[in-house]
């Protein structure tokens, strides 16, 4: 008698461990990809959310400037979800008044400076920037 060995058998159980495994790496991926998708838009709404803060600051600034020509700045401004420090407002008079900004939220941080030329009869700026960096406040 003559045993035939058929290797079928482990031929398609071979072919649907590929396949398992295959199926495997691409749902971690993609559960991967979801996660570091989420963390990024996390991470972009904080910016944002910083901008806002520091933009809010600096119109903050400019309306104290307004009201009050020798305001000196150096205050913490607290929000729900972060903080915005307004740096000593250097310069002297109605006019070359520097104003720097640093906002937080969460892990983000964002910087505005400006170099206001006037403040009367309206506020006028001669430089409105972000930065990684304040060059015009110490």
């Amino acid at each position: 008698m003559t045993l035939l060995r058929s290797r079928d058998g482990y031929a398609f159980l071979v072919t649907v461990l590929v396949i398992g495994v295959m199926a495997t790496a691409t749902a971690t991926s993609l559960m991967l990809l979801g996660w570091a998708a989420e963390q990024n838009g996390f991470l972009m709404e904080r910016s944002a959310q910083a901008e806002e803060y520091a933009r809010s600051c600096m119109e903050r600034t400019f309306r104290r400037l307004r009201l009050e020509p020798t305001y000196a700045g150096g205050e913490t401004v607290t929000f729900a979800k972060g903080s915005c420090v307004i740096h000593p407002v250097t310069g002297d008079g109605a006019n070359d008044r520097r104003v720097c900004v640093e906002a937080t939220s969460g892990r983000s941080t964002r910087r505005f400076q400006a170099a206001v030329s006037e403040i009367f009869p309206r506020i006028k700026t001669s430089s409105f920037a972000e930065v990684a960096d304040f060059t015009l406040c110490p």
